[in-house]
């Protein structure tokens, strides 16, 4: 009972077999990854977007409020940022009303730290103002 050498010699893998593989395996996880950082970075975009159209409505709500008067707008646009109760009974988030920016955020499942929101200011010309509505905007969410 003879055995083939060469039989034998031929039961594993060649150093080039696996290295062909380790870099094809290489090539599909940098796809893999590619993509999984685009949908992420595309998730944050349309959470940060969802944020500002909330705060848009909000706003919107406010002004149009018939119990709003042009003097809580003036007072508004003098320092929107530090105003944000003014605005915070017209907006929800799941379902709850937020108490503050912090919990804005923390409604919106954003991180706690970080992240800033700027309100911007609502058009008040029509009371004789001098302000435009500008957009708010949300920052330091990955961008």
């Amino acid at each position: 009972m003879h055995r083939n050498p060469r039989a034998t010699a031929n039961r594993g893998f060649t150093i080039i077999e696996l290295i062909v593989v380790v870099t094809v395996i290489s090539l599909l996880a940098a796809i893999a990854l590619g993509a999984y950082n685009k949908v992420a970075n595309d998730a944050k975009v349309a959470k940060t977007l969802a944020l500002v159209n909330t705060l848009s409505t909000g706003k919107s709500l406010f002004v149009g409020d018939p119990q709003t008067t042009p003097a809580m707008i003036a007072t508004f646009n003098d320092a929107p940022d530090s105003n944000f109760a003014m605005i915070a009974p017209y907006i929800r988030v799941n379902g709850a009303q937020p108490t503050s920016e912090a919990d804005l955020l923390h409604l919106s499942e954003f991180p706690s730290t970080g992240v800033t929101i700027t309100l911007g200011t609502v058009d008040d010309s029509s009371f004789g103002g001098s302000n435009t509505d500008k957009v708010p905007t949300v920052n330091g969410y990955g961008f």
